[in-house]
């Protein structure tokens, strides 16, 4: 892949996210970029990403590789966001 197109994906992955989390939830409102999400919650988030980048090299499957490691990267982004 191109370096200009991971970015395009990590930041079409941020959009996803934001839209999916951007309402109130269990663990506090809004996504990984809100101070309104802990700490703690978005380390589990990132944590389960990388748990799923795992079953995907275990599984040996490469889209399912790509896929995982670009929410990996947009959920680093996110917090990020809040720092």
């Amino acid at each position: 892949m191109k370096r200009s197109d991971i970015w395009r994906e990590i930041k079409a992955e941020r959009e996803r996210q934001s839209q999916q989390w951007g309402a109130e939830h269990a663990w506090g409102a809004g996504d990984c970029s809100s101070a309104l999400v802990e700490p703690i919650v978005k380390a589990a988030v990132l944590n389960e990403e990388c748990g799923e980048v795992a079953r995907a090299v275990l599984d040996r499957d490469e889209d399912a590789l790509v896929n995982e490691l670009i929410q990996v990267a947009a959920v680093a982004v996110a917090w990020l966001e809040s720092l």
